[in-house]
């Protein structure tokens, strides 16, 4: 499943101690545009899709800050507790972080997949308090009950075990951490897990307080939260994408709120979107789209107007992406 600076945006609760940044944070100048980004499920820095989205940034002049949930990407996991679909803490505290060390930067984010679904969260939860400027979302699931329904037919197997088996070298890494826990948990349940429910049954609905996992992809829906959106948010998805399908959109909480805009491509699977002058082993035709987006946002932000763009203000031209599904209100 599939970041944003501080400038920067991701797959899942982050772990990641801001320590790791500190030194490269310090050095960056005080009032230039800053993007956090926030991978996938299982994903992180070292990620192609993520590394593609970071170059374009650095070459545009933006300072990039890459939001790694525990245990991903090599981050240390010191509590016997990773992240969720729900959780939004370790996030919030890297974008304060951020802020704190830079309060005159405009900061912006952008999350792949399971961490779109995170920041939409997040954003949702902040409101009109949201201290970010703009963010974007990609291939997010949005819908869990949806998406775990469409995961278990057909050729979606092949993903569900995927990521199962990358979820369980993850958790195997720190399974001393995890043992002797009382209560609900099924720890062989999580360490050997074949598909991505039997881990969230196993663990992480234990960690974060649902009665079962059904209670958890329930209450940990990103759809549930674009009508608190209030910051300019740019959503990309695809048709035929299997892990995010099509059918859990919530179109029209995204048309009723003037803040988002929706882009649906025909084409494109999960992160995919083999296309654009680069293709087929360069960036996907999104990252010139999401800059530009972010690029416009920058340019009419400034530290008194940034919560007060309008829908319509907002600029991603139809006529430079060809053949999309574009939902908004207009």
């Amino acid at each position: 499943m599939n970041p944003m600076a501080v400038a920067a945006p991701t797959p899942s609760p982050f772990v990641a101690s801001t320590r790791r940044f500190a030194p490269r944070l310090r050095s960056l100048l005080p009032a230039a545009a800053m993007s956090s980004a926030a991978p996938g499920l299982t994903g992180g820095s070292d990620d192609t899709y993520v590394r593609h989205m970071l170059l374009r940034a650095r070459s545009k002049g933006w300072r990039v800050v890459v939001f790694n949930s525990r245990g991903c990407a090599d981050s240390p996991v010191t509590t016997p507790k990773f992240y969720s679909a729900s959780f939004t803490g370790d996030l919030r505290q890297v974008i304060g972080d951020i802020l704190g060390r830079y309060p005159q930067s405009n900061v912006y984010a952008a999350g792949w997949s399971l961490g779109a679904n995170i920041l939409v969260r997040y954003l949702g939860e902040e409101t009109d308090k949201c201290p970010l400027s703009g963010a974007v979302s990609l291939c997010n699931p949005f819908n869990l009950v949806i998406a775990d329904e469409d995961f278990h037919k057909g050729f979606n197997n092949v993903y569900d075990r995927a990521l199962a088996r990358a979820l369980t070298t993850i958790f195997k890494k720190h399974a001393l951490l995890f043992e002797g826990l009382e209560g609900e948990y099924d720890i062989p349940k999580a360490a050997n897990a074949r598909t991505v429910r039997d881990f969230d049954e196993g663990l992480t609905r234990v960690s974060f307080g649902f009665k079962s996992v059904d209670d958890y992809y329930s209450n940990s829906s990103s759809s549930d939260s674009i009508k608190n959106v209030c910051i300019p948010l740019l959503c990309i998805q695809a048709d035929n994408d299997p892990i995010a399908p099509s059918r859990g959109i919530p179109r029209d909480d995204i048309k009723a709120n003037k803040n988002c805009l929706l882009i649906v491509t025909p084409q494109g699977g999960h992160l995919g979107w083999v296309a654009g002058d680069e293709a087929p082993f360069g960036c996907p035709w999104t990252d010139p789209i999401v800059m530009e987006y972010l690029d416009y946002l920058e340019n009419e932000n400034d530290s008194s107007t940034k919560n007060n763009i309008s829908y319509e203000q907002q600029g991603v031209s139809e006529a430079s992406v060809p053949h999309l599904t574009v939902h908004g209100q207009r």
